[in-house]
Parts: structure tokens; sequence; C-alpha cells
């Protein structure tokens, strides 16, 4: 009867199908496209794979670290045997010198997650006075950046830039900066910026009269010839761990770095989890979480952690928001030392 037994466990685990898995095997997962010219315009590579499994694969998304890298990629189901893509574009634009790009690749594959790179070096084009400031403000003024960037500071300190300013407006601008905040400091020299001239900003934060950890944004106003336009400040404040012993200090670690929620409605959200845990030898303080998209909210019921402890942070779409693509970056401002702004990536799209 034993033997019985023992020879219809073999039959039943002799007719159990074979386990279905999908594997994903590229030709090779970096491409180097050497030097290019600023000026030829985009660059472009496909990555090719072979589905060496026994079911299809399905990507489920292609996400990449730079907007300056645009990726497109196989969107039927690979069959067994069959060769798929993922393409990657590069726009050198304003990118002269070295690059190197990731692209991450999200698959129902036996291995799920494959991080693909692309390389080079740009060769720059000749560049104009328009180059050096590419932003043009209402007023006709133009700026290097988009906005005044204090960049990062410490917990205390007075953060001061330097910047030039391009008048392009056709006529001599005079300009100024009232009703500035008492922690905000913004002069400009000459004040009188004749036309096709450029002149000299600076602009200083106290961090230690105001701010919160993390990035903080403010608008101030700028008066050219009379007329207010909007100018906004920015600078990240991050704790001053130069007195911290970093071998008993506080760590954090994440069970994800991103999600891709797929679609949501507007009158429908879409809420995960991502999980934190206090790796550290003492306890860490959760100083801030925010987004960088007013359609996504992050919260945590806990603002402490002891060591080993852990806790979920929720992340949701905001009910009605305004439909689109959402690629998110969901900040978690810390006292460890060794990562003290966790950032976890949240995609998808809202209809």
């Amino acid at each position: 009867m034993k033997i019985k037994g023992v020879l219809l466990i073999g039959w039943i685990i002799a007719c159990v199908p074979v386990f279905s898995q999908p594997v994903m095997h590229f030709e090779k997962s970096l491409h180097d496209f050497g030097t290019i010219k600023e000026t030829d315009g985009p660059v472009a590579y496909n990555f090719q794979f072979t589905n060496t499994g026994n079911a299809p694969v399905l990507i489920k998304s292609v996400e990449a670290s730079c907007g300056c890298t645009s990726p497109e990629w196989s969107r039927q189901p690979v069959l067994p045997g069959k060769t798929g893509f993922i393409k990657a574009t590069f726009d050198p634009k304003d990118r002269p010198g070295f690059f190197n790009k990731s692209i991450t690749v999200s698959s129902n594959a036996k291995n799920a997650q494959i991080e693909l790179e692309i390389k080079g070096t740009v060769e720059a084009r000749t560049r104009t006075i328009l180059d050096e400031y590419p932003y043009e403000l209402p007023s006709g003024l133009r700026l290097p950046y988009d906005h005044i960037s204090l960049l990062k500071a410490k917990k205390g300190e007075v953060k001061t830039a330097t910047y030039g300013v391009y008048n392009n407006s056709g006529k001599t601008a005079a300009v100024s900066f009232p009703d500035l905040p008492p922690h905000i400091r913004i002069s400009i020299d000459p004040q009188q910026i004749d036309v096709k001239k450029t002149a000299t900003l600076k602009a200083s934060y106290n961090t230690g009269q105001h701010g919160e950890y993390g990035l903080n944004e403010e608008i101030v106003t700028m008066l050219v010839d009379g007329k207010k336009y909007p100018l906004r400040v920015s600078v990240t404040i991050e704790e001053d761990f130069s007195q911290t012993d970093r071998a008993h200090a506080p760590g954090i670690t994440v069970d994800k770095k991103y999600i891709n929620f797929g679609q949501a409605t507007g009158d429908r959200q879409a809420s995960f989890l991502y999980k934190i845990t206090n790796s550290g030898k003492a306890p860490l303080k959760i100083h801030r979480i925010y987004t960088n998209d007013k359609r996504v909210t992050a919260e945590i019921s806990v603002r402490e952690l002891k060591p080993g402890a852990s806790a979920d942070v929720k992340v949701m779409t905001v009910r009605g928001a305004e439909p689109g693509k959402v690629a998110c970056m969901i900040s978690i401002i810390t006292n460890s030392p060794a990562n003290p702004d966790t950032g976890l990536r949240f995609y998808g799209e809202i209809k």
C-alpha cells in the first residue's frame, strides 16, 4: 500500500504542468552614442530583447530618469521566442558635455525590473547671448533660469546667489523689488538696465527666520518700469548633520521606490501605500512629506519611528483632479544623515 501511495504521488507531480513564466533577454543593456552634436537634434537607440521564457511578456511601464529621454516600447504581448524593443530617444538641446541616463523597464517577466542605460557626450553649439539667458520674463528681461533658485542651504544659514539679467525688452528698464518679506533680500545693479545690456542680481534667503525642511517656494514682486511682475524664489533647506554620529544615527529604507497606479478617474481616487522602516540605531524623525504635483497627496500617521519600526505612507490622487499624465515625486524629509530626502515616484494617468 505504501508503494502504491508513493507511485500515486509521483504520478500527480508528473501531471502538474510546468510553471509558465516569461523571460526578457536583452542583447545589451548599455548603449554608448559616443560624441553627438547638439545641433543635430535628438538621437535614438532600440534595445532589442527576446522572450526566452514560456509565456508572453507584458511590459507594464517604462520610466526614464530624466525628461530629456523619451521611451517607446512594444505595446503588444511578446510571445515566447519572439522579439520586442525598448526605444530610448535622447534630446541633447541645452545639454552639452557627458550624459548618462537610465531607463527602468517593469514587466511580468521573471526579471521583473530591468535597467537600461544610454550615455555619450554632447558637442555644444555656438552660444549667443540669448542662449546664456534662455528664460524671458513677460517684462522682456531674461534670466539664466526660469526663477531665482538659491539651491540648498543648511537650516539657520543665510544663503545667497548671484544672477545676470539681460534686457531684451527693446527699451531701458528700471528694475526694483518692493515689499519683500523680511527673510528675502534682492538687489540689482544697475537699477536702470540699458537695451541689450546686463545687470547683476543678488538674492539672499534667511533660513533661520523662515522656511521648512525640504523645498520652499515663494512669489515676490519684480517692479519693471512701474509695472508689477511675479518672480519665483526657491531654496531647499537641509538639516545640519556636521555634528551627527553617523554610526548611531537613524536610517530610512522603503519597500519600493515607485508605483504605477495605471489609470484613475477624476471622481475616483487611486490610493496606494509605501512602507518606510527605520533601519538605523536612533529614532527616525519625519520632518515633512510633500509632493511636486497638486493632484497627488501624501500622508503618514506618525512623525517618529523607533529603530526597526515601520509605517505606511499613503499616497493618493485628489478627487476631481485635472486629467492628464501623472509623474509625481514624493519627498520624505527626515533626520537620516545618509538619506535626508527620500524620493518616491508615483506614475499613472487621470482620466
